[in-house]
């Protein structure tokens, strides 16, 4: 991560999209320490709609919040199928405690 963060000529960017695996790791707290001088905006976060995925989230909000991240959006993903002939939408993962939506108004 320090290489790819540092060593890498990026030039003038509108914005750099990092993905990261679920949860708190090293990787979150090096990526924001290598980045400290690079003006972040803040960080996007993405879930599914079920309530392990929303965990992850609320700690991963929490750690934004410790390292004085902002947090510019949650996404939920893999929330619904919707048919491209008849545009029927179909939940793949039914929110069992609300979602996203229902995390993020708490």
């Amino acid at each position: 991560i320090k290489q790819f963060l540092t060593d890498v000529t990026w030039g003038e960017l509108d914005a750099l999209i990092i993905d990261t695996p679920p949860g708190t790791s090293d990787e979150h707290l090096s990526i924001v320490t290598y980045l400290q001088d690079a003006k972040i905006d803040g960080a996007i976060i993405v879930t599914t709609p079920q309530e392990v995925s929303l965990m992850d989230v609320r700690k991963e909000i929490n750690f934004c919040r410790r390292v004085s991240l902002p947090v510019l959006g949650v996404v939920e993903n893999m929330s619904g199928y919707c048919c491209p002939s008849c545009g029927h939408t179909e939940r793949i993962f039914s929110p069992s405690t609300g979602g996203a939506q229902a995390m993020c108004q708490q």
